[in-house]
């Protein structure tokens, strides 16, 4: 499977600027209203002079005087050219995400990070993921989540500056409040927040550097702690070598892991392990076994890589040998050898 899904989420006090004293309504509440905080994600929409700009993901860096947004724009990040930008822009010119400030978020397609499949304790009506399709706000400071639809309603409220969960104060809604606040929870032991640090060190922000050495350490504590994504994300760096030397075989311990844990992807990644022989002992038996887990559980690589055994299988009926299946480094990618 890949690596990085990248990431997270937070609670904000900081508001946009109006020309009304009253909030308006809930249930009408335009997203160009959305809070302006230090940290959230926003994307930028319908510059002229800066048409470059417009699409782009940015991090909102303060709330300046005359109005405007100061924005963070990072240029070919993670390559030898990345550079940063920071420009000033009309809020209308901004969409914010309301649901992600922080940690969890940080993600690609590659590394899995987190999601919630509980009920917001709130209103009870919303399902809550703060995965890929984000519907909810993570709080680094006691670890839960509340829906957006509920975060939005306590930013009006006179108790903003306080979780609506655990009441601790979160009147700095900057991003380096946000990471203190979840290597607080880590170092306590939580593994939801050691697994939420492991991913900022992973992919570096701001207010923390990249230091993948230290995100392997953090996903070994939270993996320790029976944490299935930190699991995961640890056995992607000792594969890929990320701050560390390539170990295949600690990844395959760790993709099993995290599987038996309900990872899907781990499910898929073990399977393949198995059927190459990447780390582990070859039995294609058995990685067909786990690779029909993973298909049974919806994962598409699973039911891509079965379909290719099978064909490899016929082509191997027809004198053409047998073939060798390797974990692909992204959905849908699947890359073989014949002999």
């Amino acid at each position: 499977m890949g690596k990085k899904s990248k990431k997270n989420v937070k609670s904000s006090s900081t508001k946009s600027s109006s020309s009304n004293n009253n909030p308006p309504p809930q249930n009408s509440l335009p997203r160009s209203q959305a809070p302006a905080a230090p940290g959230r994600k926003a994307i930028i929409r319908g510059l002229v002079s800066r048409k470059d700009l417009n699409g782009l993901e940015v991090t909102i860096q303060n709330v300046l005087d005359n109005g405007r947004i100061a924005v963070e724009v990072v240029f070919g990040r993670d390559t030898i050219a990345e550079r940063r930008e920071v420009v000033a822009i009309k809020r209308d010119n901004l969409e914010t995400r309301w649901n992600c400030i922080g940690g969890t978020e940080a993600g690609s397609d590659m590394k899995h990070w987190g999601m919630t499949e509980e009920e917001c304790p709130i209103c009870m009506d919303v399902v809550m993921n703060v995965g890929l399709n984000k519907n909810a706000a993570y709080l680094e400071c006691c670890g839960k989540s509340i829906c957006e639809k509920c975060f939005v309603q306590t930013q009006f409220t006179k108790q903003k500056d306080v979780c609506p969960l655990c009441r601790a104060d979160i009147s700095d809604g900057s991003e380096t409040a946000a990471i203190q606040r979840i290597r607080a929870r880590a170092e306590r032991g939580d593994a939801n927040a050691m697994y939420n640090l492991g991913g900022y060190y992973d992919t570096g922000r701001p207010s923390i550097p990249k230091d993948q050495a230290m995100a392997r350490v953090w996903f070994q504590r939270a993996a320790e702690k029976g944490e299935s994504r930190g699991a995961y994300n640890l056995a992607c760096s000792y594969r890929d070598g990320e701050g560390g030397a390539v170990d295949k075989a600690q990844a395959a311990k760790y993709f099993r892991m995290a599987g038996e844990r309900g990872h899907i992807q781990g499910v898929t990644c073990y399977g393949l392990a198995l059927m190459s022989g990447d780390g582990i002992k070859r039995d294609i038996v058995e990685g067909k076994k786990w690779l029909k887990k993973g298909a049974d559980a919806g994962d598409e690589l699973a039911v891509q890589q079965l379909q290719m055994h099978e064909m490899m299988a016929a082509f191997g009926g027809m004198g053409m040998g047998n073939g060798n299946i390797s974990c692909s480094s992204s959905p849908g990618m699947m890359s073989f050898s014949m002999g």
